[in-house]
């Protein structure tokens, strides 16, 4: 699906990318586009590679995480948390995690709106880019007037409610424009339809 591989590559843009563990503010073992590491074994489950880009060993992704976690929490760049040993994610390897964890949001998000499937990309994309920052219960729960407006397709109305706190001004006028794009698409048949009612019109004459 197309706008999950947009979906991707704005997300690295407006999240970034760190390929190495390191915490984040709340002091979780972090990597990749913000993609926690719960335990010791989340991050063996991933392709890390050494310095040589070969395959780090479960003993180097799992001495790493230790170590990441004894340090402090993200008051630091993510640059504090890396060493010259630290294994890192591939670039493939990253969008792949990414693409998980959307393709995860977007079946949450198909199931919530009945018409999901049908509404216009960019919605999909402004949602996923709030459920992503926001989290499940974070969206479903804690914009209730921009759900309605979502289950209403009132696209424009959505576009006047998807402000987060927290997101650059840059992220929530992007976010904002997704739906107000989908408003102009929504509208867009409508439009045609009218003008060729016009058109199709049997002509006025004269009496």
């Amino acid at each position: 699906m197309p706008y999950l591989q947009d979906s991707v590559a704005h997300l690295e843009i407006f999240e970034g990318i760190v390929p190495w563990m390191y915490l984040d503010t709340k002091g979780f073992v972090t990597v990749a586009v913000g993609e926690l590491l719960a335990n010791p074994a989340s991050a063996l489950a991933l392709a890390f590679v050494d310095a040589n880009n070969q395959p780090s060993t479960p003993d180097a992704v799992q001495s790493e995480y230790s170590r990441v976690s004894t340090l402090p929490p993200g008051r630091h760049p993510a640059a504090f948390y890396r060493t010259l040993a630290s294994p890192t994610l591939p670039h493939p390897a990253i969008d792949a995690l990414l693409l998980n964890q959307l393709t995860h949001f977007d079946t949450q998000l198909s199931q919530r709106f009945r018409d999901y499937l049908t509404f216009p990309d960019p919605a999909k994309l402004g949602l996923l880019d709030m459920v992503y920052n926001l989290g499940v219960t974070g969206l479903f729960r804690g914009f209730p007037t921009f759900m309605n407006y979502v289950q209403d397709q009132n696209w424009a109305a959505a576009a006047t409610q998807c402000h987060r706190n927290g997101p650059s001004l840059q992220r929530n006028d992007w976010t904002g424009q997704q739906f107000l794009a989908a408003a102009a698409s929504a509208s867009a048949p409508q439009q045609f339809l009218a003008a060729a009612a016009v058109a199709s019109a049997p002509a006025k004459t004269g009496s």
